[in-house]
């Protein structure tokens, strides 16, 4: 082999070793980086465990903090049930004792309006007994003497007249409490003979007079409605049952029914109830009625009470209500004129 041949020969050689060690160092250096790679992973991995199990630990503690507060809360959910049903319990006593109370307290209200009522109606027959002054007993009437300068009205003893029962009364247990003309009204030979050839004036002063103030509420029935030929057989009778005497009294003698009524008045501060006859175009001289007058459904009626008996004129009104009245419920023959409560103040 010639020199060049070898020469060449080296060459390949030591490029083959020198492309072997290269060739070892790469793969060499390439283990020792993905060595490395592979051990700071590792060690990278473990401190992520390590975090991960420190989060973990406090997850699970949080979960039981968690836990802590719902058991808690369940707790207060069942206290507040039982307050809830502790309160709900105390609400319905409540209830049932206020509507205890409110029905205990309509009753009182309804037992002291009926004693305001028989106190009113009391005070009412007192007023009127005490301003009769013993004029409208039966068998009395009044005289006009001269004593010095003066006049005064004495009263005169007179025989009371007796009369049978003219017809057949219902009893008092069966009685409304409303004086309807069309029920107590009716003419009988007693009411004719009582009013006959008398005018209006002197049958007012007859029933004033010879008609004596009864109290019902002494016989147990406070609102009885005398029948008008009742009364004059009894001969005495309270405001209601003079009044429909009066009426049956006029009728007897013609006065058209269908222009007379009853009607109740009180005084405006609303105490006491009284009874007066209303008429139209009473067959007398109205122009001293003053304000003694109202109108009904556009027809004027004019007020007169039998029951005053310190009066001389027919329209004056019992002394306690002469500074105002009201006029309340008014009754016809016709049961649809005049319906309802119909205040009207006369002052």
């Amino acid at each position: 082999m010639s020199n060049v041949e070898e020469a060449d020969s080296m060459d390949e050689v030591i490029k083959k070793i020198l492309k072997g060690s290269l060739i070892a160092l790469v793969f060499t250096h390439g283990l020792a980086f993905f060595g490395g790679m592979y051990i700071n992973g590792i060690v990278n991995s473990g401190d992520r465990i390590a975090v991960y199990q420190e989060q973990l630990a406090n997850v699970t503690n949080e979960n039981a903090n968690y836990k802590l507060i719902i058991i808690n809360t369940n707790a207060e959910n069942e206290n507040l049930k039982l307050e809830n049903a502790t309160l709900r319990r105390n609400y319905e006593e409540a209830t049932q004792n206020y509507n205890r109370l409110v029905g205990e307290d309509a009753q009182m209200r309804q037992k002291l309006i009926s004693l305001q009522t028989d106190y009113d109606y009391l005070k009412m027959r007192y007023s009127i007994l005490e301003n009769s002054c013993g004029y409208d007993k039966p068998g009395t009437s009044t005289e006009v003497l001269t004593q010095g300068q003066e006049q005064v009205s004495v009263p005169v003893t007179t025989t009371p007249e007796a009369y049978s029962p003219g017809m057949a009364y219902p009893p008092m247990s069966a009685r409304g409490t409303t004086p309807y003309p069309t029920t107590y009204t009716t003419v009988t030979q007693n009411v004719i003979k009582f009013s006959k050839g008398l005018t209006v004036e002197e049958i007012v002063n007859n029933i004033r007079f010879k008609i004596s103030y009864l109290d019902h509420y002494a016989e147990g029935y406070p609102y009885l409605i005398q029948y008008a030929d009742e009364t004059l057989v009894k001969g005495k009778g309270d405001c209601t049952d003079k009044a429909l005497l009066l009426f049956s009294c006029l009728a007897a003698n013609g006065y058209p029914v269908s222009d007379m009524g009853i009607a109740a008045i009180s005084k405006c501060d609303g105490q006491m109830l009284h009874d007066v006859l209303i008429i139209k175009n009473p067959p007398i001289n109205t122009d001293g009625f003053g304000k003694y007058h109202f109108n009904v459904d556009g027809e004027t009626f004019y007020i007169i009470d039998p029951t005053n008996s310190l009066s001389t004129s027919v329209y004056e009104i019992s002394p306690q209500y002469k500074d105002c009245l009201i006029v309340g419920n008014v009754y016809f023959q016709d049961p649809n004129k005049g319906k309802g409560w119909m205040p009207y103040k006369i002052q």
